[in-house]
C-alpha cells in the first residue's frame, strides 16, 4: 500500500499487476476531445510595424454575450442572434400585464426594506425573543420586555429610514451585491448613531458640552453608496446639499399643503432626528417618482400601439372603447 503516499509522479510501476492490468483494460481510448482554441492571425514579418495576436484590444475580439463561458470571442457565432429570455418575455406581455409588472416590482421593493432592516436588526430581535421567552430579571418581566421592545423598535425604524435614505427603495437595476453593500451601509450608519447618541449622554451625566458631530447622511455619501463604490462620485453629486436642486425638483411634484403638513410634523422631532427623517422621506418620494415616469411612459407607449392599430383597420373593441372615452 505504499501507492498511498508515493512521491506523486503519476507511475503505475509500483502497482499490483492485476491492477495494472485492470486499469489498462478500462482506461479510454482514441483521441482526446479539446474545445478549440481562439484563432491567431499569423504575424505579417513583411510589415514592421505590425502588432502581435496578444496586443490587440478586447474591442477587435468577437462579442459575446455575458452569458458565454467563453469571453475569448469562441463561439461568437453560436451567439449572434441570442436575445435574453427576459426580453423574449417582455415581447409577449401587453400593456396590462407591464402595468402590473410594475406594481408587483415596487411592492416588493417596499417589503424588500422591511426584510433588509430585519436581517440588520436580528440582535435585537434575539434579544426580545429570549427576554419574552424567559425574562432574566423581575424589572423584564414587570415591564412585559418593554426595553427590549423599544430597543428592537427603535432599530427596525431606523434600519428602514436608513435604506430609504441610501437609495435601497429605488428601481434602479441592480445586482444583489450591490443591494448587500448598501444594506451593510445602513447597519454601519446605524451604529454610528448608537455610538454618537451614547457620547451625548455620558457628556450629559458628567455635565460636559456636548460635544457635536459630522452628518451620517452627507450627500457625498448618499451619492457614493447610491453608485455602490463602484466610481467615486462626481463633482456636482457632492456639491448639492439638501434642499438644493435635487430636493427641490422632487418637491416640486408635491403639493404645497402636503409639505406644509409634512414640515409642521418635522419640526416636532428632535434636531438630530430631523435629517434622518427628511433623508428618508426624500428617498421615498424619488422611488415613488421613478416608478410615476414608468407608469407614465407604458400609457404613452400603449396609445401610441392603439394609434397605429386603429389606422391599420385592427383595432380592438378595447381600443375603440378607449378612444370613445377620449384616451386616445
Amino acid at each position: 500500500m505504499g501507492w498511498l503516499w508515493g512521491s506523486g509522479n503519476g507511475s503505475t510501476d509500483d502497482l499490483d499487476s492485476s491492477l495494472q492490468d485492470f486499469l489498462k483494460r478500462e482506461a479510454p481510448t482514441g483521441p482526446k476531445p479539446t474545445l478549440p482554441a481562439p484563432t491567431e492571425k499569423p504575424a505579417d514579418t513583411s510589415n514592421p510595424t505590425s502588432t502581435p495576436r496578444h496586443a490587440e484590444t478586447e474591442s477587435e475580439q468577437p462579442s459575446v454575450p455575458p452569458q458565454s463561458q467563453f469571453q475569448d470571442g469562441r463561439y461568437a457565432h453560436l451567439w449572434k442572434n441570442y436575445t435574453p429570455q427576459g426580453i423574449l418575455d417582455d415581447r409577449g406581455k401587453n400593456e396590462q400585464d407591464k402595468l402590473r409588472d410594475l406594481v408587483e416590482a415596487y411592492n416588493d421593493r417596499r417589503a424588500s426594506v422591511g426584510r433588509a432592516a430585519m436581517e440588520n436588526c436580528a440582535l435585537e430581535y434575539m434579544e426580545q425573543f429570549e427576554c419574552f421567552r424567559k425574562p432574566k430579571t423581575w424589572v423584564a418581566l414587570g415591564t412585559l420586555c418593554n426595553a427590549e421592545s423599544r430597543r428592537f423598535n427603535r432599530c427596525y425604524d431606523m434600519q428602514s429610514k436608513f435604506l430609504k435614505a441610501l437609495g435601497y427603495l429605488t428601481m434602479d437595476q441592480r445586482s444583489q451585491e450591490e443591494d448587500e453593500k448598501i444594506q451593510m451601509h445602513a447597519d454601519k450608519l446605524y451604529q454610528q448613531m448608537v455610538q454618537h447618541e451614547a457620547e451625548l449622554e455620558k457628556a450629559e451625566k458628567e455635565g460636559r458640552p456636548r460635544p457635536t458631530f459630522e452628518s451620517l447622511l452627507s450627500n457625498s455619501d448618499v451619492s457614493r453608496t447610491l453608485k455602490s463604490n463602484t466610481s467615486p462620485p462626481s463633482t456636482t453629486s457632492q456639491t448639492k446639499q439638501p434642499g438644493t436642486e435635487a430636493e427641490t425638483d422632487v418637491w416640486s411634484l408635491i403639493k404645497p399643503e402636503v409639505r406644509e403638513e409634512y414640515e409642521r410634523k418635522l419640526a416636532e422631532l428632535p434636531p438630530e432626528q430631523q435629517e434622518y427623517e427628511r433623508m428618508a422621506v426624500m428617498g421615498e418620494l424619488k422611488a415613488q417618482t421613478s416608478i410615476t415616469k414608468k407608469v407614465e411612459e407604458t400609457f404613452v407607449e400603449e396609445r401610441m400601439a392603439r394609434i397605429k392599430r386603429r389606422e391599420a383597420g385592427q383595432a380592438t373593441l378595447g381600443d375603440s372603447i378607449k378612444y370613445w372615452w377620449g384616451w386616445g
